[in-house]
């Protein structure tokens, strides 16, 4: 029964429990899976945007309108999709850090840090309980103070004081370390990837439930609707800030069309 027990328990204490090469093949699969999902919601998402009947916008660009103003729908639509991709990868980095580490460290890598933390914390743990023990040790005299007492235990307490920065300076480090996992510079590549295929999906979805259509905005009456609206969700995917540059140059563009055609007008109108 004893060498039962005795092989139950885990060899090497500290370590995580899971091995880097099974763990790897199991993450692979996981995201070969997800990269099938997203596929298929694409095609969810291009069949619901044809298949729905959209009400074209139809308000006309006036002469010197703000396209930030007219456009606000869509640079507010993009904002939210640019936090709501920083909570997934937030949520992501935080909680499946092997498959963070597929595409970056690796996972010997992750195995090695994980373990630096479990054993920093649990030496801070042992170093703790010392330096409580050695408090507790502190013998009450009555021919002695409390402060006498403490003094002549003061080598120990400092010694044991010392020991417990040292374990603490080490957890820091360790965790320091495993946060690491993500400033990789494949892991950071991998993740614009994903970004690039996962922000429009939530873009193309956001316009069609808003009924976003940029062209129509813009005064573009020629675009068909629906190319309009999927053409406006992958824009919204992009990201704030691009939508905010593109913005500047088309806004530059129409105010200097309005100048011309405010100038030919006139020309054109008689002389008082």
């Amino acid at each position: 029964m004893a060498d039962k027990e005795t092989s139950n328990q885990d060899p090497m204490p500290g370590m995580p429990q899971w091995e880097a090469e099974p763990k790897r093949r199991l993450t692979k699969i996981l995201l070969i899976v997800l990269s099938v999902l997203v596929v298929a919601v694409w095609i969810i998402l291009i069949i619901w945007l044809f298949r729905t009947e959209i009400t074209k916008y139809a308000k006309p660009l006036e002469v010197g309108a703000s396209l930030t103003v007219l456009l606000a729908p869509i640079i507010a639509a993009a904002a939210a999709v640019e936090r709501m991709l920083e909570v997934i990868f937030g949520l992501i980095e935080s909680n499946w850090r092997t498959a963070v580490a597929y595409f970056g460290r690796g996972m010997r890598w992750l195995k090695s840090a994980e373990t630096e933390v479990i054993q920093s914390r649990q030496w801070l743990a042992d170093v703790s309980t010392r330096y409580n023990k050695e408090l507790s040790n502190i013998a009450l005299d009555k021919d002695k103070s409390l402060a006498e007492a403490f003094k002549e235990k003061q080598a120990q307490i400092e010694a044991a004081q010392l020991v417990m920065t040292q374990a603490a300076q080490r957890l820091t480090q360790a965790e320091a370390t495993l946060a690491q996992v993500t400033s990789s510079d494949d892991y950071k590549s991998a993740k614009a990837a994903a970004i690039i295929l996962i922000g429009p999906m939530f873009g193309v979805a956001t316009a069609i439930m808003g009924s976003l259509q940029i062209f129509a905005m813009l005064g573009i009456s020629v675009v068909p609707v629906h190319l309009d609206v999927l053409v406006t969700g992958l824009v919204i995917g992009t990201g704030s800030n691009p939508i905010h540059s593109l913005i500047g140059v088309l806004q530059r563009a129409k105010d200097t069309l309005d100048s011309v055609s405010v100038y030919f007008k006139r020309k054109e109108s008689p002389t008082s």
